[in-house]
Order: C-alpha cells, then structure tokens, then sequence
C-alpha cells in the first residue's frame, strides 16, 4: 500500500520548515499533501507566496502514515484554530499513527489539542516555557511513541529526515540524506 503523508500549512507558516518535509519525503518517493487551512494559495511568515495542493477539507476521509506540522506565528496559531485540523490529529493520535511538529507548533498546536499528554517533547526555544519541566527536551529532534517534534528553521532537514526514516526505513532516510549531502 502506497504511503502517503500530510503537511498541514496557513497563512504565516515558516517556510523553510514545511517545504523541508514536503521535499525530503518527495525525494524518497512518498505521496505528501500539502493542504492548507485558509486558501490554496498563502502566505509565509516571512511573506513568500506559496501554493498548497489542497484544501484541509479535502483531507477529511484520508488516511495517513504521518501528519506533519510545520511552525511559524502566525502559522501555527492559524493551524490551531483549524476545527478540521484538529479532528485529523485527533483521529490520527487515536488510531496511534504518527503525528508530529516543529517550531512552535508543538506547544501552539499539539499541546492545545491534548497532543502532547504524558510525552516528551521539544520545540522552539521561545515556546519552550509553554511545555512542563518534565516534558519539555532541548534535543533536537525527540520520538515519544507516535508524536515526533523539533526545534525549529535550523532543525528541519534533520526532522524530516527523521520522519522519513519512520515511514520509509533508515535505508531509505540514508539514501535520501546522501543524494541531498546532508551529514
């Protein structure tokens, strides 16, 4: 069965972040969607205009292998209020599928939707206060179970790496990393 991802993007989302996963998961031959909460085409946090393939509405009865949340503010803020958004992780999580998120999503997002209950997990140094004492890790890229988060901007290769490897084999991250002369 074809292994197919999502990439959840609004208006104000860090580029770089987004565009990381869509493109290493594109390089290792996984079908990734790039649905946006607001319109098809947005706006990033620093003002580059970019088009997703679809509309989260779109993305309701899918069924995905990962869920992957990119930052940015407002970005993040905007995929929070997303009521569909929501319900996809909420799914996703239930089902114990992978979910993750870099930036400031995992305190502005899977934190706010009960995502990050009894789990590990680090994100953006600005948002980090927003995570427990016993939760929050200042590593880069930390697995707890189905929920997969980062750092930020300078951490986006390395979680999507990452993220490929837990869907497609390290053989396959290996491959992808080398082709991009990455570590």
């Amino acid at each position: 069965m074809e292994k197919k991802i999502l990439v959840p993007v609004a208006n104000g989302t860090e580029m770089i972040e987004a565009l990381s996963i869509v493109d290493v998961f594109r390089r290792g031959g996984i079908r990734v969607d790039m649905a946006s909460v607001n319109d098809l085409v947005f706006t990033s946090s620093h003002g580059v205009k970019i088009e997703a393939d679809k509309l989260i509405t779109d993305c309701m009865d899918e069924t995905y292998d990962l869920v992957a949340l990119p930052g940015g503010i407002p970005g993040a803020e905007n995929l929070k209020n997303s009521a569909e958004l929501a319900e996809i992780l909420k799914k996703q999580n239930a089902s114990g599928r992978l979910y993750g998120a870099i930036c400031a999503a995992p305190a502005v997002v899977l934190k706010e939707h009960g995502l990050l209950d009894n789990k590990k997990a680090t994100c953006h140094p600005a948002f980090i206060a927003n995570l427990s004492t016993s939760q929050a890790s200042d590593d880069k890229v930390v697995i707890d179970s189905n929920c997969i988060t980062s750092r930020g901007a300078g951490t986006s290769i390395d979680f999507a790496l990452e993220l490929l490897a837990l869907i497609a084999g390290e053989e396959k991250k290996k491959e992808v990393a080398k082709a991009m002369v990455v570590g």
